[in-house]
């Protein structure tokens, strides 16, 4: 193998090392952004159960806290794709 070979060989490894670490940088920040999103819809979920509760019989906060489901449910399925 020629010098000239082994340097063009070394090149693509960089290159494939560096796409990796671009590729694995890029799906952590995915998956913390869909984490953050699934920890503030269990919030949200939370805080509607607790209105819910404290008035049962209130319209708005039963609306609130199923909206609060459908966006936690959302963030469920986000993850885990």
């Amino acid at each position: 193998m020629t010098p000239e070979q082994r340097y063009d060989r070394l090149e693509r490894v960089a290159r494939l090392m560096c796409e990796a670490a671009l590729r694995s940088s890029r799906e952590c920040r995915k998956q913390t952004a869909q984490l953050g999103c699934y920890v503030e819809a269990r919030k949200e979920y939370e805080v509607a159960r607790l209105a819910v509760a404290a008035k049962p019989d209130d319209s708005v906060s039963s609306e609130t806290l199923h909206r609060a489901r459908e966006i936690l449910k959302e963030a469920r399925d986000a993850l885990t794709r």
